[in-house]
């Protein structure tokens, strides 16, 4: 266990790593049963659901980056602004 001191592992970071791979996991899935095919929404770029999982996580990273340097209010506040704000338009009509 010495190998894994420089980390620290707390509960929600291990969450944070299980349903990452999680959602990785069934995306892969849904890539097998069901291929997706790139379509064309508001975002200026043709997108497939794995190219939309990506810029929602990394638009999430960015909007809670944000977040935390100009509020001081708790992070599942911002984290469900984030989800109703752009993760979830982005899945639907990006």
């Amino acid at each position: 266990m010495d190998s894994l001191d420089w980390m620290a592992w707390t509960g929600a970071t291990f969450a944070l790593v299980v349903v990452l791979v999680a959602i990785v996991a069934a995306f892969t899935v849904a890539a097998v049963v069901r291929p997706s095919r790139p379509t064309k929404g508001f975002l200026p770029i043709a997108t497939a659901r794995g190219d939309r999982l990506y810029i929602s996580l990394i638009g999430l990273a960015l909007f809670l980056v944000l977040y935390i340097a100009l509020t001081d209010l708790p992070l599942h506040v911002g984290l469900a602004a984030a989800l109703v704000v752009w993760v979830l338009p982005v899945f639907r009509w990006g």
